[in-house]
């Protein structure tokens, strides 16, 4: 369905985006991991696809504006214009391959990455090859399976950077992926006036989402907070691997 028709779908898009935005305050992404799936539960995917970017564009220009003076800048910068550079190969690989080839691949690659970096591994090397490499795979994901988040989510974390350098650090490449995001489903015609209602109606729903990642964070050392990334890393390559079966 294209809009919401009754409480019950309401309390399923209220719960998508409290759950999301809790993620991805706490841990720095995860937004559209989880609030996509659980919203196109009750509305169209492809409505639920174009909220999620509106509503994390919030999220993740509030954390890009919170953490400005402890971000990677350098690193953002890389990582930002390898996800532009990315796009149009993404949408050329989209066309060549089909959806289901990629998504497999995706899901396996992602699962690969988070068991290597659960054994502790590490980029050491001041090679800035990693980024570049890891931007450019992103903004593919972007255009061709919407998914930019474990490419970077996986650097940053063989980085071993702070998790509070982590997420000013990748939520400044969201919000401008994101923006990217809004651009194209405008010049494709993509965007309409009941996204952005639905969008601004759960605005209370995201703030307490952020209210309570903030709180969890105080909770979380950087030990767990690691955890926490990597769990939803893994969990990324589980629902690519889920998503591309279903198909």
């Amino acid at each position: 369905m294209s809009s919401i028709g009754s409480w019950g779908e309401w309390v399923v898009v209220a719960l998508a985006v409290l759950v999301a935005a809790t993620a991805q305050y706490t841990a720095g992404f995860g937004f559209a991991l989880l609030g996509v799936p659980l919203m196109a539960t009750v509305i169209d995917t492809h409505d639920a696809v174009i909220i999620t970017v509106w509503l994390g564009l919030v999220t993740s220009s509030l954390q890009a504006v919170e953490g400005r003076r402890i971000l990677d800048r350098p690193l953002a910068t890389r990582l930002t214009v390898g996800t532009i550079l990315g796009i149009p190969i993404g949408s050329t690989v989209f066309v060549l391959v089909a959806e289901r080839t990629l998504t497999v691949v995706l899901g396996i690659c992602v699962l690969m990455a988070t068991a290597v970096l659960a054994r502790g591994f590490q980029l050491t090397s001041p090679s800035t090859r990693p980024e570049w490499v890891a931007g450019v795979v992103s903004g593919a994901l972007a255009s061709s399976l919407a998914t930019n988040g474990p490419p970077l989510v996986a650097v940053l974390q063989a980085r071993r950077l702070p998790i509070s350098v982590f997420r000013a650090t990748i939520n400044t490449v969201f919000a401008v992926a994101n923006v990217l995001a809004l651009v194209a489903f405008a010049v494709t015609g993509d965007l309409e006036m009941r996204q952005l209602v639905l969008s601004a109606a759960t605005l209370p729903i995201l703030g307490a989402g952020v209210a309570l990642g903030l709180r969890l964070r105080r909770m979380i050392d950087e030990t767990r907070a690691r955890r926490m990334v990597l769990g939803l890393l893994a969990l990324a390559g589980v629902s690519a691997l889920i998503s591309a079966a279903a198909g």
